[in-house]
């Protein structure tokens, strides 16, 4: 029993020591930038002829200030742009009404879709042996805020270079029209640090888009949009 109890106690003093609960933050401030992936689901609320059956992964940049609370609330501003895309295939009718084989074609949701979120998360820190500073936190939150489509609302055409008329253009492209709306959703994330005032960082997440915009083309029937994006990015972080 004395050997058990003494074990246990050498067990809870580490543990103790390297994940404290009620030591102070290091600094209260935090600045970063990150860089990664992310992967949309097809546009919905729009005209089922312009969201595309398919996507891909994009690049994904942000920006980061994040302010300590306390040792387990972190505040953070999020201000972040990637690009939505998505592809389908539209099959097309020639001028005498006759059916064409398909052709790819293109939907360019946002050529810049820019989001300015503030969120707020819980942090488990974790500390060196011997307390000297915070060596590591893991952190889940929730986030909000507004979003920004840029986008030229244009549409291209392509030439269908076949028979029965390798001259007859269509429509190859179509540009959504620039938008303004708002996003939300989760998020949990990893910042080791090297040093006390530097760290990496790795962070996932999963948003919720919705978007209005003005769009003039066929009868304004691509106004509005929702969809959901997965940005998961590795990053760097400062302290001070």
């Amino acid at each position: 029993m004395k050997a058990f109890l003494l074990t246990a106690a050498t067990i809870m003093a580490c543990v103790s020591s390297m994940f404290a609960q009620n030591l102070p933050p290091d600094y209260n401030w935090e600045i970063g930038i990150n860089g990664g992936w992310s992967a949309i689901t097809r546009p919905l609320g729009s005209s089922a002829n312009y969201q595309g059956t398919r996507t891909k992964t994009v690049h994904d940049y942000s920006l980061r200030l994040d302010y300590f609370v306390s040792p387990h609330w972190m505040l953070n501003l999020d201000l972040g742009g990637r690009r939505w895309e998505s592809y389908g295939d539209w099959q097309p009718v020639d001028n005498q009404g006759v059916l064409l084989n398909p052709r790819p074609v293109t939907f360019l949701i946002a050529n810049y879709a820019i989001n300015e979120n503030v969120g707020i998360n819980y942090i488990i820190p974790f500390y060196t042996h011997y307390t000297d500073y915070n060596k590591a936190n893991i952190h889940f939150g929730v986030s909000v805020g507004l979003m920004q489509t840029a986008n030229d609302g244009s549409i291209g055409y392509s030439k269908y270079k076949a028979s029965p008329d390798s001259g007859y253009t269509y429509v190859s492209h179509y540009n959504y029209a620039a938008g303004s709306g708002y996003n939300f959703g989760i998020q949990m994330g990893y910042t080791w640090f090297i040093i006390p005032r530097l760290g990496l960082n790795i962070d996932l997440a999963v948003r919720y888009a919705h978007i209005k915009t003005i769009d003039e083309h066929y009868g304004s029937e691509n106004n509005k949009f929702y969809l959901l994006y997965f940005p998961e990015t590795l990053g760097i972080r400062w302290r001070f």
